[in-house]
């Protein structure tokens, strides 16, 4: 499907909230998003002018680039090697590096022993979007990178993916990003691939949490690295649908890879010391779609991005961020 001109409304709206051309977005109580069908809730009224200025003064534009091309090549690892591999044997660990020093749990494991569309990174964006997540807002990333090493040979290497929830089930965020989740919290994870000489396992290693909204400047929720594992193997086990794809998954629990507590944990929020290692599982193949069905899904599509630009215009002109002939 083609960006018509429409669909730079789109564009330009979202990139005006997340990247914060505005000093501030009107409070819930005066602005026309509160009573729009989309998002279908209203603005958190906790949420104030003020805590937006804050957070769009803290807005960096060299921080923001396009998340990394996906390749859907073959994510499996060496299939004489397990599923994974603990970091620790060959120097590695367990918590990745913020910023600041400080560290985050790596708190969920995706098995090489999955389904290997899956391991790959195209595949790994399907499968998060089964289970309540999304790429970031027009895949537009702000902010700093976090760093892991995995023990595979390759060092302290940047996440290469970030994903957050979506929010409500058959979201819009499926298809245009996470847009919503950068006002209003909730679950997110950063993403790892285990595949260095050392250790070519192909498993994703994932660092789980659950945020605050923006009032409180998307820190760490009370207890929100334990809740945020738990929230994502919880929806990994239910299972869902994208497309064509579904999948499960099975979890073991490990006790031994992390140190309980919360020294040096950024935020200074504990976490339990379990880690979750999901095997995922195919539940149906993904059939081959005929001419008709693509023309139709194209046509699906077509009306989706005209709704959603036509809805934004509205929202766009009801803010008087610009004239009605955008």
């Amino acid at each position: 499907m083609q960006l018509t001109s429409r669909l730079w409304a789109l564009l330009a709206f979202s990139t005006l909230l997340s990247a914060g051309h505005i000093g501030a977005l009107p409070s819930a109580s005066s602005s026309p998003l509160a009573a729009s069908s989309f998002p279908p809730v209203a603005l958190d009224a906790n949420i104030t002018p003020k805590d937006l200025e804050v957070y769009n003064q803290g807005f960096d534009e060299d921080a923001v680039f396009r998340a990394s091309d996906l390749d859907d090549g073959d994510g499996t690892g060496d299939p004489k090697q397990p599923g994974w591999v603990d970091p620790r044997k060959n120097g590695g660990s367990m918590l990745d590096l913020v910023g600041n020093g400080l560290r985050e749990p790596i708190n969920v494991i995706i098995s090489g022993r999955s389904d290997p569309h899956v391991l790959s990174d195209a595949g790994l964006k399907d499968y998060v979007r089964t289970i309540g997540f999304s790429f970031e807002c027009l895949n537009l990333h702000m902010g700093n990178l976090q760093r892991a090493d995995l023990g595979d040979g390759k060092g302290w290497r940047p996440e290469m993916f970030e994903y957050r929830e979506t929010q409500w089930p058959g979201a819009p965020g499926r298809w245009v990003g996470a847009c919503w989740e950068s006002l209003y919290g909730g679950n997110h994870f950063r993403a790892w691939k285990q595949n260095g000489t050392l250790a070519n396992t192909g498993a994703w290693f994932l660092a789980v949490s659950k945020e605050k909204n923006l009032k409180y400047h998307h820190t760490i929720d009370k207890d929100g690295y334990n809740l945020g594992r738990d929230l994502l193997v919880e929806a990994a086990q239910r299972g869902g649908k994208w497309q064509n794809w579904r999948w499960k998954a099975n979890v073991e629990w490990a006790d031994d890879l992390l140190q309980k507590g919360r020294r040096g944990i950024n935020h200074n929020i504990p976490q339990d010391g379990r880690t979750a290692i999901l095997t995922v599982y195919r539940v149906i193949d993904s059939p081959v779609t005929s001419p008709g069905r693509w023309l139709a899904l194209s046509s699906s599509l077509n009306a989706f991005a005209m709704w959603i630009t036509e809805t934004v215009e509205k929202a766009i002109q009801g803010l008087g961020l610009a004239p009605a002939s955008l």
